[in-house]
């Protein structure tokens, strides 16, 4: 029986590949394994007991249904696969979990679980971001409406929206770069962080183990790895997850009828919008993004709680981090490659954006304003005499531009100043120059050349 969505609906086979339970299990026996290695080279077991557990682990003999089966019988997880490995593992069956505790095994193998996580995101992050490095470029110059408080404001440019989303990305990299050297952590010493059970060679296993496996030794623990790690990685994961629902939301706004500047791609030959309304095209997939971004956002709530734990540990992070950390990591990577699919299929509907930007000339304000100030008049004043001369133009349902024509604006501007200053590419200000700062800031960051 399966019951979450997230075995048959969400997330990519090779993401979740790395927290299914066979793989988590042959995270659990390389542990084992690095840690037999390290105490054979160390001089705490015999080197024919390293061989023997390392052989046993390699041979795959160690099953998860034979693992399970011990479970179901002594209600242990971790120690139901030590018995496992030791049946198989000949001279060295003796040695099998030497001096160490479950949770120098749990926490070391989530910290390798994260590591081939954080290798593969990185690149999903890194492919999003070429994506609006493409769209930012294409778009940089392209008036388009911009809108504050959901109401008309100055124009921007279509590509302005890319580059801010892609200036975030960019932190983003930066604070998963940054994460990446802290939150994977592992640890091997033991049920109260002493290592006392390994003598004075504890700090020296502990070292040569996360050596053996590429990851670091946590500072200082007490039975478990300090969940500041895992809090820091989930927040760096939800402030990606933002960024993905600011940016779908923003879809789906333009997506509206009543606006119909960008939507996503739609096969119209075979795609169902609704199951009752046939004519429907509805954005489906930003709306996924949004859902996801939310639930993702809610698991740290539990994080926070589990980093609080009675004295050297209790079990209260353990049923919790078993969704937490899997759902968290599975869900971003999937939303975010989702969210990419839709930006690389975009349909920019340049016509309606110019028609958008034509239905109401009051976006201009600002700029008369501006010009009417360069001229000499002061800019308070300036501002009155536009904003009366809106006001007039709303109650009279005519232009902004006949209401500046009927307030006397021929005594300050000509014509041809005043069309000129009511020209969308002429008021769109920096917006070319911001982008091509951004894109090539992006393009740095991530290793692309110029002309790549």
């Amino acid at each position: 029986m399966v019951v979450s969505p997230i075995e048959y609906r969400y997330g990519r086979k090779e993401v979740k590949g790395i927290f299914d339970d066979a793989t988590r299990l042959r995270y659990m026996l390389s542990v084992e394994a690095a840690i037999a290695r390290a105490e054979s080279e160390l001089g705490l077991i015999p080197a024919e007991a390293y061989i023997d557990i390392q052989r046993a682990v390699d041979s795959g003999s160690v099953s998860l249904e034979e693992v399970r089966t011990v479970e179901d019988e002594i209600k242990h997880d971790v120690m139901a696969m030590v018995r496992v490995l030791s049946k198989y593992s000949g001279s060295g069956s003796k040695y099998v979990h030497f001096g160490v505790t479950s949770n120098d095994i749990n926490d070391t193998a989530t910290a390798l679980q994260l590591r081939d996580f954080s290798s593969i995101y990185r690149s999903n992050i890194v492919s999003f971001m070429e994506t609006l490095i493409w769209l930012a470029s294409r778009y940089r110059s392209l008036p388009m409406m911009g809108r504050t408080h959901g109401q008309h404001a100055s124009p921007i440019t279509l590509g302005l929206k890319f580059a801010v989303y892609l200036a975030e990305m960019i932190r983003h990299l930066d604070r998963w770069d940054e994460m990446s050297e802290r939150a994977f952590a592992g640890k091997i010493l033991g049920p109260v962080g002493t290592g006392a059970a390994l003598g004075k060679a504890a700090l020296d296993v502990q070292k040569r183990v996360m050596e053996i496996l590429g990851i670091y030794p946590e500072d200082g623990s007490t039975q478990i790895v300090n969940r500041d790690r895992y809090i820091e990685y989930l927040s760096v994961i939800n402030g990606i997850s933002v960024t993905l629902e600011k940016i779908a939301t923003e879809i789906r706004n333009l997506q509206r009828p009543e606006i119909d500047e960008i939507s996503e791609y739609f096969d119209y030959e075979k795609q169902v919008g609704s199951s009752s309304m046939p004519s429907k095209v509805n954005p489906i997939n930003s709306e996924n993004v949004a859902s996801l971004s939310r639930f993702i956002r809610s698991l740290i709530i539990s994080e926070y709680e589990a980093g609080v734990t009675w004295h050297e540990r209790d079990l209260t992070n353990s049923a919790s981090e078993r969704f937490v950390i899997p759902y968290a990591s599975i869900l971003i990577d999937y939303a975010t490659d989702r969210l990419n699919g839709v930006l690389k299929t975009l349909v920019v509907k340049e016509e309606n954006i110019r028609r958008n930007l034509e239905s109401d000339d009051s976006i201009y304000s600002e700029s008369i304003v501006t010009l009417l100030t360069e001229k000499g008049m002061a800019r308070q004043d300036a501002h009155e005499f536009v904003r009366r001369s809106a006001m007039y133009a709303k109650n009279r349902h005519i232009s902004f531009r006949q209401g500046l024509l009927e307030n006397g604006i021929e005594r300050y501007l000509k014509a041809d100043e005043l069309s000129n200053a009511m020209d969308p590419a002429n008021f769109i200000g920096s917006a070319p120059l911001i982008c091509d700062m951004i894109v090539e800031k992006a393009r740095d960051r991530i290793g692309i050349k110029n002309g790549e």
